[in-house]
């Protein structure tokens, strides 16, 4: 009976009454009565319709093969790379799971090699999805500001289906349910580069086993995981060999062999970071009659040091515009806490101090912390303790200082300041009752808020470092008997 023929092959594909009427263009009405019985001869149009929708994967037509060409040059990702097998495939046959829908989410600050890595890995394994590759870069962070929604990708990826125009229903949730009825039963590995965000991504997933998803965004994709089941992979900067190798494959290996020490200094400078790295390569390969002591040491005294010797005319590849989407994203106050942050002296913070020295509670400074990690412009390098990348520091302190000051400066850093002054004065006089050291404390916190968020040493906390200083010696000549 036609309605077993319709039902049969609808279950092939693996796809539901409404999936199958937005594939064919019919009413889900019509596939119920069909598959009941009630209607047992249909219009000649329909049948047609449903033919074509049952034929849609057929092998005479061509597998879309939408990967961009792998990055020259890749270099430094062993480990990553046999991660990314490990969770694609079995270890014993070698094959892609057919019975589960396997997702990777790989997550990085910017320019550390996120769609390098999974495009250099998707050309790899490319022939063990024979059904075709699919591929869309989001623009999650993009110089323009445009964002791929999900809907231009979809879009996008029924034209790569060659799905006639006048076939494509109108409507995210019905375009969404025909990308998903078309991949139903194939192999096929997407590559989601440059999301935003989970709920990005979500609408382009298959529904059915047999499929690969690769993710790259620079936020971290905790709804991906927790929700989709997604597999985590953090990207950081490469190690010392990674970055060696990487000028190697640029340079050639006897130009780097012959200059170790630049070599040396010119990873240092470039701070281990891919993109960084591509560019001082780039600066070498253009230049090949020059040694590369001369590149390190521009490198090492270029005016504004940090991001001004990687200042290219190309917002993709200019290392301040490709930190700058990030910082776009932020919220204000996430913002504010990394100029803040990018002002302070030391080598890492905890959340009290980061709370201190912006002047919020320490229960908001939390949250704006995981906002700050969750987007990669800050990283959790130890429990409670947080670190920049030495380029993102240099980022931030110049966002810092190119803010207007009331941004840069909190409405409690002169009370603190104030207040500060009259506990040394308290302190040196003994009238605290003994307890110097913890009001000390307190003022060394008072100076470094106020030298954070002035962008300096203002005259209050100058005062506070001397009186801070007679302070603790009549402290210490008082525990003497002095």
């Amino acid at each position: 009976m036609f309605s077993e023929v319709v039902r049969t092959h609808r279950q092939r594909l693996g796809v539901t009454q409404e999936e199958l009427a937005s594939l064919a263009g019919v009413s889900v009405r019509s596939i119920r009565e069909i598959e009941a019985g009630r209607i047992s001869r249909p219009r000649p149009g329909t049948v047609r319709l449903l033919a074509e929708a049952f034929t849609l994967a057929g092998p005479d037509e061509p597998a879309p093969r939408q990967l961009p060409a792998a990055v020259p040059g890749f270099a430094g990702r062993e480990p990553h790379l046999r991660q990314l097998d490990a969770l694609a495939f079995d270890p014993d046959t070698g094959d892609a799971p057919a019975t589960a829908l396997v997702i990777t989410a790989i997550d990085g600050m910017a320019g550390v090699g996120k769609t390098a890595l999974a495009v250099h890995w998707a050309h790899r394994v490319a022939d063990r999805f024979p059904d075709g590759q699919l591929y869309v870069n989001l623009r999650g962070f993009d110089p323009t500001g445009t964002v791929v929604s999900a809907a231009e990708a979809i879009r996008g990826f029924l034209d790569a289906f060659q799905i006639p125009a006048q076939r494509i229903p109108v409507g995210l949730d019905a375009q969404a349910a025909l990308y998903r009825s078309l991949l139903a039963g194939r192999r096929m590995l997407i590559v989601l580069d440059n999301a935003r965000d989970a709920e990005h991504v979500r609408p382009l997933l298959p529904g059915t086993p047999g499929c690969l998803v690769v993710v790259t965004s620079r936020n971290q994709l905790t709804g991906l995981v927790a929700a989709e089941g997604a597999h985590p992979l953090a990207l950081d900067v490469l190690d010392r060999a990674g970055a060696r190798e990487l000028l190697t494959r640029r340079l050639g290996a006897r130009r780097v062999a012959a200059e170790p020490e630049a070599v040396n200094e010119i990873i240092d400078r470039c701070a281990r970071l891919p993109l960084t790295l591509a560019l001082a390569a780039a600066r070498a390969a253009a230049r090949p009659q020059v040694p590369l002591t001369a590149l390190a040491e521009q490198l090492r005294t270029t005016t504004g040091g940090g991001l001004a010797a990687f200042a290219v005319d190309d917002p993709a590849t200019d290392v301040r515009a490709v930190f700058s989407w990030s910082y776009r994203t932020l919220t204000p106050e996430g913002a504010r806490l990394f100029r803040v942050l990018g002002l302070h002296p030391g080598p890492d913070i905890s959340a009290p101090a980061a709370a201190s020295l912006a002047g919020i509670p320490v229960d908001r400074v939390d949250a704006l912390l995981a906002e700050l990690t969750r987007a990669h412009v800050l990283a959790e390098h130890a429990p409670g303790r947080y670190t920049f990348h030495d380029l993102l520091r240099a980022y931030a302190t110049d966002r810092a200082h190119a803010a207007p000051a009331a941004a840069r400066r909190h409405p409690g850093t002169g009370r603190r300041c104030r207040r500060g002054v009259r506990l040394v004065h308290r302190g040196a006089s003994g009238a605290d009752g003994g307890r110097a050291p913890v009001r000390r404390r307190r003022v060394r916190r008072a100076h470094l808020a106020a030298r954070v968020e002035h962008g300096g040493l203002p005259r209050p906390a100058r005062a506070l470092v001397r009186l801070g200083g007679a302070a603790d010696r009549r402290a210490r000549r008082r525990a003497a008997g002095g």
